[in-house]
């Protein structure tokens, strides 16, 4: 299980970093803490992408905790940061993980001392428990469309509480546009879609739904919400990634297909996967961006 999900996060990578929002954390910064370190709680961290993809556009000095289930992907966060910090001409302590360096091009705040602590949490069942208290930001990426609305209003509300802002990445949305178009891609996507609301650990997935969800929560409790398209534009050289999706949105279809339905599914993985293997398959990915800032008292 480990090993599978790494390797679909090595796959979506460059995907995820094109699509991210590039507004959402310099709209972020003016509401950090001035002057003292940014203590940073990252949800389902995975490898640390969400990680790579901020702490260079925050700068200044963090401290992230990084929370997984997953022990195989936390034991890969130190050595693919230190991989990205030494390609991005940063610095890498190993001794206490720590990434340093001036930004080649300033953003936030210019200079960057990031040190990481991974620690196994589970998010399902220990939400309670979440080490929140002193926290400067919370974050996650590719997440919210697992949780149900239970487990998000109790995210929502545990922010709330400390008046920390919420910045959220990556969230499918359910619109899925390919190109060349099928007649079959609509009965497809929507049945993936139905497959997404299944209870993913945390009850009854939101699923699609996920973004609009939190921005009402939030909303509800206070926060002034931002949101933004970022969705894959997935190429047509990226053939790999294309056919890792179209395989597992046809086994997710199929499991919400009658019997007869499963014959006419199958026939379009394989005319997708034809296309694709001919590199003239290209997929957008419907993700939402979200940042929540706590309005002033």
């Amino acid at each position: 299980m480990g090993d599978f999900h790494a390797d679909w996060l090595r796959l979506r990578a460059p995907a995820d970093i094109r699509a991210r929002a590039a507004d959402l954390p310099l709209l972020l910064c003016p509401y950090l803490p001035k002057g003292q370190m940014l203590r940073v709680l990252d949800l389902g961290c995975g490898t640390g992408s969400n990680l790579r993809a901020l702490a260079p556009v925050l700068g200044g000095e963090q401290a992230w905790l990084c929370l997984d289930a997953d022990v195989e992907l936390l034991d890969r966060l130190a050595d693919e940061t230190q991989a990205w910090a030494q390609e991005s001409g940063f610095d890498w302590d190993a001794s206490d993980q720590r990434v340093t360096g001036a930004q080649p091009h300033p953003t936030c705040r210019p200079h960057l001392t990031c040190t990481l602590a991974p620690r196994r949490f589970d998010l399902a069942c220990d939400l309670a428990e979440l080490p929140i208290e002193g926290i400067g930001l919370v974050t996650a990426s590719a997440l919210l469309d697992l949780v149900s609305e239970t487990w998000l209003a109790g995210l929502v509300s545990q922010c709330a509480k400390v008046r920390v802002p919420i910045l959220i990445a990556l969230t499918y949305d359910g619109r899925v546009a390919f190109e060349p178009a099928s007649s079959l891609d609509r009965e497809v996507i929507d049945a993936v879609n139905r497959h997404q609301g299944r209870d993913k650990g945390f009850g009854p997935a939101l699923g699609p739904g996920a973004n609009g969800r939190l921005a009402i929560l939030a909303a509800a409790q206070g926060y002034w919400v931002e949101v933004r398209m970022s969705d894959w534009r997935i190429r047509r050289s990226e053939r790999e990634l294309q056919a890792a999706l179209i395989r597992g949105w046809s086994r997710a279809a199929c499991e919400e297909a009658s019997a007869s339905d499963q014959a006419g599914i199958a026939h379009w993985e394989a005319v997708r996967l034809a296309a694709v293997e001919r590199g003239c398959s290209r997929i957008i990915v419907g993700h939402r961006d979200l940042l929540a800032i706590p309005r002033r008292a």
